[in-house]
């Protein structure tokens, strides 16, 4: 039985998702669906998208002429869940600058772009905002400083938006889960040979509709950080309070799993 003392997206609000075509980003559309939200959905492969969306368009998050032109087109938003992203796999000697500037340019460019074109919408409605980073944004993770630096960035950014528009209404939540069995590591920018890139041992595996309602949940309730799980919890505050104990005990890990 659905739990109706939870926050929910209120009927009818028209909330634009990226990276809607597969994975986290096609479980939140469903979720927004479920709560009867107008749903519009963007990906660059939009022939993708779940046709139940309300509205599907094709969009490049690192295409400086198409964000604005599709995004600020819009119009009046209630909400906005950044849900795409890439990441590289090995060494930071042996990836090349071209996979650093990918995956920059999609999770963390590519992320403000959308929300700088998404705004005069977003505040005209009151509306809120939700990213999708990782416990690689606030913590080291080795093999993937390119996609840590991406989520480290998007943590500077959305908590000093949010601080900038906690009196104009409009709030930014930003997700930050552990290992999620989205195979994201099928979409990297670049991967070393050997690298075996399959680390979800090293911690608790979420699906993609846990992780969904989470920041649906986050979003509705206008908190500021929401972490998903117990390993992204404990991740967080052990990086904190004994950052050389966590990465000592986060390398060994990984590299074990390799």
């Amino acid at each position: 039985m659905r739990d109706r003392s939870r926050p929910r997206v209120r009927a009818g609000a028209r909330v634009l998702v990226t990276g809607a075509a597969g994975g986290i980003g096609a479980q939140i559309c469903a979720v927004l669906q479920e709560q009867g939200a107008h749903v519009v959905a963007a990906d660059l492969r939009a022939h993708d998208i779940d046709a139940e969306c309300d509205e599907r368009y094709s969009l490049d998050v690192t295409d400086r002429d198409a964000v604005p032109a599709v995004v600020g087109g819009l119009g009046a938003l209630d909400g906005l869940v950044l849900s795409h992203g890439i990441t590289s796999l090995g060494p930071a000697v042996d990836t090349p600058m071209a996979a650093v500037d990918r995956v920059l340019g999609v999770n963390l460019a590519g992320a403000i772009a959308v929300t700088h074109a998404a705004l005069p919408g977003l505040l005209e409605r009151r509306g809120r905002i939700a990213v999708l980073s990782s416990v690689s944004g606030f913590a080291p993770l080795v093999h993937r400083t390119a996609y840590s630096a991406s989520k480290h960035g998007v943590h500077g950014f959305f908590d000093s938006l949010r601080a900038e528009l906690s009196e104009q209404g409009v709030s930014v939540t930003v997700v930050a889960p552990s290992f999620v069995a989205t195979g994201i590591e099928t979409r990297a920018a670049h991967r070393s040979a050997g690298d075996a890139g399959n680390w979800s041992t090293t911690g608790e595996v979420l699906s993609p509709r846990e992780v969904a309602e989470a920041i649906v949940d986050g979003m509705a309730r206008r908190r500021a950080l929401v972490l998903p799980s117990r390993t992204a919890r404990v991740a967080y505050t052990l990086s904190r309070v004994a950052p050389r104990t966590y990465a000592r005990i986060m390398r060994s890990r990984v590299l074990d799993e390799q």
